[in-house]
């Protein structure tokens, strides 16, 4: 038997008086029981039950290690009853990255609420470049390619780029046609770490930018 094994043949034998007993609840020999325990008195020094020919009694050395070993059972019993009880239900703390326009997931986010009650959602809304693992995130959403060969991805969506001016701009400044017009455009900007070029132009047909929004990243927990 192993340690624990020879721990809970100890138990078994004390709380029965008996050997005999204890080997027919555990499968075994009343031999194989008491070897383990002379085994484990041998290794600790120390007397831990009387034996006579009709009964064991315990010592007042095992009297203790009894005790001892009655609340390390009960300590694996309610840790397997805890790990047991985490495949039933999702609980804890999930934390996400989401770019600045994750707002658009808010329903989402809230049908995985509703779906996972136990859980809180530590959400970070920023276009910044996380450090998956040092920060601790468990989950990050970004329009971009995974750079990191540690980290498993997959593809959410696509979406397309849009550029857009209100009208009253396009009367006063004219529609551009080509790439090339913008360069005679104002042109307001949020550019994300990893995609300014070195001149902080959007690409090498876009104007430098009249007025840059930078992101200013925020922190939402939620929990039900």
């Amino acid at each position: 038997m192993d340690s624990l094994g020879s721990l809970n043949a100890f138990v078994r034998a004390a709380e029965a008086r008996s050997f005999t007993v204890a080997g027919r609840q555990l499968g075994v020999s009343s031999s194989a029981i008491g070897k383990a325990v002379a085994r484990m008195e041998e290794r600790l020094g120390v007397r831990l039950l009387h034996r006579s020919t009709r009964s064991i009694t315990l010592t007042a050395e095992g009297a203790l290690f009894l005790e001892r070993c009655r609340r390390i059972f009960s300590e694996i019993e309610s840790a397997e009853l805890e790990l047991s009880q985490t495949h039933e239900a999702p609980r804890g703390t999930l934390r996400v990255a989401l770019p600045l326009v994750g707002m658009l997931m808010m329903p989402t986010l809230v049908a995985f609420m509703r779906a996972y009650p136990e859980v809180t959602l530590d959400l970070d809304f920023s276009d910044r470049v996380v450090d998956v693992i040092e920060e601790g995130f468990d989950a990050v959403v970004r329009f971009a390619e995974v750079g990191d060969s540690r980290l498993m991805s997959r593809a959410l969506g696509t979406y397309r780029r849009r550029l857009v001016a209100a009208p009253a701009y396009l009367a006063a400044r004219g529609v551009p046609l080509t790439p090339d017009d913008l360069k005679a455009h104002a042109c307001t900007t949020s550019f994300r770490p990893t995609e300014s070029s070195s001149d902080g132009r959007c690409g090498p047909s876009m104007p430098a930018s009249r007025v840059n929004c930078p992101e200013r990243p925020w922190q939402v927990r939620l929990s039900r």
